[in-house]
């Protein structure tokens, strides 16, 4: 039995697949809704929480995880005799990072803190590779290394059916998110330097799908015989089936994984939002 607790924050969405096979904990980020604070995942569950996206006029915000409960959960972990490695949100997006690292120059023991640079499922596929090789016995150096590698090599894209949450968020100006609609314009977004970024568009909410699996394929190739890829939803059941049917017959991957798009994210791009990762 490993040896090293792995800790991770809801600014990653960890995928089924990987939360039912590990021991991970995840750290929950604060969702501030109608006035009311929420821990995600604790206080508010996913299909809870895209209702209320649904209903509210106003988008939510997210404030980080504080150094108290930083601290608290560290010195947990140390006092059990445990090594501590924290794979964090992305640093560019959240002060997260900065916290945590305060945190861990407060105590003693052996804990170690990893940024991802991820959001979403881009952090979620380092966690489960940290996971993996933690249970096969390998040190918190060796990790490190693999995850420092392998965290350029991750591909993320996403896209929004309505660009209202773009624009309540200040993502967009409100003139263009008013031309876009009139358009019918939908973004293609990458999680690119720790950060969302607009890729593409396409018009009209057909071409999403076939868009985003496009994307995908000009990053890592053709051949997908050997690779993991992660398609991810936020409340659309049955806009998600079809888009994992489609990854299937394009793609035919090795495995294709369901994720849910978590707080992060969909607090900006709404309850519409489709996404796709792939480690190259």
């Amino acid at each position: 039995m490993s040896n090293i607790k792995i800790l991770c924050d809801t600014m990653n969405d960890v995928p089924e697949n990987i939360m039912k096979k590990y021991d991970v904990e995840v750290l929950p980020t604060t969702i501030i809704f109608e006035g009311k604070e929420y821990k995600a995942g604790v206080d508010i569950g996913e299909d809870e929480f895209y209702k209320l996206l649904r209903s509210s006029e106003n988008i939510p915000s997210t404030s980080q995880i504080t150094y108290a409960t930083f601290k608290e959960t560290f010195e947990k972990y140390i006092s059990e005799g445990k090594q501590v490695l924290y794979l964090a949100g992305s640093s560019a997006a959240s002060g997260t990072y900065q916290s945590a690292m305060i945190a861990k120059n407060d105590i003693e023991g052996e804990v170690y803190i990893f940024d991802t640079y991820g959001l979403s499922i881009g952090g979620g596929i380092l966690i489960g590779e940290a996971a993996k090789m933690a249970t096969e016995g390998y040190d918190i150096e060796q990790i490190m290394n693999k995850l420092e590698e392998e965290k350029e090599k991750v591909n993320v894209f996403f896209s929004v059916d309505s660009l209202d949450y773009l624009q309540k968020g200040g993502r967009i100006s409100g003139t263009k998110a008013a031309i876009g609609t009139l358009l019918n314009i939908k973004p293609i977004l990458k999680i690119e330097d720790g950060l969302v970024k607009q890729k593409t568009q396409v018009r009209g909410s057909k071409k999403i799908i076939p868009s985003l699996i496009e994307q995908l394929r000009l990053e890592i190739g053709e051949d997908f015989s050997d690779k993991d890829v992660y398609v991810g939803y936020g409340d659309d059941v049955n806009e998600h089936k079809k888009f994992m049917e489609k990854v299937k017959e394009e793609l035919q991957p090795r495995n294709v994984y369901p994720f849910r798009i978590g707080a992060c994210v969909s607090c900006h791009s709404g309850p519409s939002v489709l996404g796709i990762a792939c480690l190259k």
